[in-house]
């Protein structure tokens, strides 16, 4: 980088901090899986191997087989997932609160080279499963959970523009997303067994209860540097939409094959068609107002989102923002007679009473997965997963899960997974449970991209108890 530039960087490295706390601030509050603790700890190895309702989030064919128990009744359960591919505890203390662009910007050179390659990736998923409308009977089961999800991603080139990492001839494209969501998901399910196939389906209704984030389809922007003279130019148009209501549907459809070795093979596609239109209020989302959507806003409404200029009520309305650079040169920004404001532009717009109903998809998933019991304790599972986009935590890619289940004390079973892949990079867990006659709690927690404290960049944590029948049907 030219002087000129490095110059106009450090008159505003007060933006490189600035920049830094949001996307910190962003992995702490920025979800989407619905997973049985036991599937936690198991990495995720779980497409084979479920029963009774906690077959519904996983593979609901796995209904058409017998369970341990004839019924399943959920007294509760939290699962929490908040993951990033670039932040940790040992980040923050190497580059935290420092002036990057010290003793000639050694440090900003160390950080811009730490930065993912394939951008800034946050995520944070929080699902809560009600009480008493969890359950399953025989091969049919009735879920209810409420769901939240955010999810933040920032482009390398973005990065590099905001960083202060330019170089002349390039054009740099500031892709951004972000989404937020709360919802609540119904399921009824049914398992469908013939010899030793199943299969089975998941019929979802979603109750949207607030939505903000960036129309993927309309937000957009670049920033180029001129080759022959360090000069920027570029323009950028993004739109934020939200809503306090919506509704929506989804399928997921399963098929299952046990053998009689005790091999049992699974095979799931996720939402299906899965999509919530939004601005299409329910009679609850009606009783709740706005006031879920203010919760979710409060981010933005405070703190370091909190833009002083800009007043956003968070009820309904859209919000555009446009800028343009024109030309800008660090000898004339800082020591010609131009202000500031004929080098760039930029309007912030409220769109009020913008009631035009906007869809959000929820990304299709496919699994697949086998597992074998090796022994009477001892259960190995192997699966694979695959989403196709990039939105509510779900990752364009494969990942691959590994886990085991130990059972010599059958009340207080040991479970391990290894998982590689998604945006979680690679993941260790471990979890357990108790289960005293027809009373049962499970838990598992796991370690994004690092098993201590200070290292990891995110963790997944996942607490469930149940009732369950006193009638073992096999």
């Amino acid at each position: 980088m030219q002087m000129t530039f490095s110059r106009m960087w450090r008159e505003h490295r007060y933006l490189t901090k600035v920049a830094i706390m949001l996307l910190v601030v962003a992995t702490s509050l920025s979800g989407q899986n619905l997973m049985h603790p036991r599937a936690v700890a198991m990495g995720g190895a779980f497409t084979a191997i479920p029963e009774g309702v906690f077959s519904v989030s996983s593979n609901p064919a796995n209904l058409g087989f017998p369970a341990d128990y004839h019924s399943y009744f959920k007294l509760g359960g939290i699962h929490w997932q908040l993951t990033n591919n670039f932040y940790s505890l040992l980040t923050a203390a190497k580059y935290g609160g420092r002036d990057l662009t010290g003793n000639n910007g050694e440090l900003q050179a160390e950080f811009i080279q730490d930065l993912p390659d394939d951008g800034w990736r946050m995520n944070n998923t929080l699902n809560l499963a009600l009480p008493i409308v969890n359950f399953s009977t025989g091969n049919k089961a009735f879920t209810t959970n409420v769901l939240y999800t955010s999810d933040y991603y920032v482009s390398r080139p973005a990065l590099d523009v905001i960083f202060g990492n330019i170089e002349k001839g390039t054009e740099y494209e500031a892709e951004l997303r972000m989404d937020a969501m709360t919802a609540i998901e119904y399921a009824y399910s049914m398992g469908i067994p013939y010899e030793n196939l199943a299969v089975g389906f998941s019929l979802k209704y979603y109750q949207g209860l607030g939505y903000y984030g960036l129309a993927p389809m309309h937000s957009s922007g670049t920033i180029v540097v001129d080759t022959a003279a360090f000069i920027l130019n570029g323009s950028g148009d993004y739109l934020f939409r939200q809503s306090g209501g919506g509704r929506g549907v989804g399928v997921d459809l399963g098929l299952t094959y046990r053998d009689k070795s005790g091999l049992d093979m699974g095979f799931c596609i996720q939402n299906i068609a899965a999509r919530i239109k939004w601005n299409s209020p329910t009679l609850f989302s009606e009783g709740l107002g706005n006031s879920i959507l203010g919760m979710m806003g409060d981010q933005l409404k405070k703190g370091i989102f909190k833009v002083s200029d800009l007043n956003l009520p968070f009820d309904g309305e859209s919000y555009r923002y446009r800028y343009e650079l024109h030309n800008i040169a660090g000898d004339e920004l800082f020591e010609g007679d131009s202000s500031y404001s004929d080098f760039f532009y930029s309007s912030r717009t409220i769109i009020e009473g913008d009631s035009a109903t906007f869809m959000t998809k929820i990304p299709l998933v496919l699994r697949m997965g086998i597992a074998k019991r090796m022994s009477g304790d001892l259960l190995v599972a192997l699966d694979f997963s695959t989403s196709f986009r990039d939105r509510f935590h779900y990752n364009k890619g494969w990942r691959l899960s590994l886990g085991i289940e130990y059972t010599y004390l059958s009340k207080t079973p040991f479970r391990f997974g290894l998982s590689f892949g998604d945006i979680s990079g690679w993941e260790v867990n471990l979890g357990s449970g108790l289960h005293l006659g027809f009373a049962h709690l499970d838990w598992a927690i796991g370690f994004h991209r690092g098993i201590w404290l200070h290292t990891m960049q995110g963790f997944h944590f996942t607490l469930g108890s149940y009732f369950t029948g006193k009638h073992r049907t096999r």
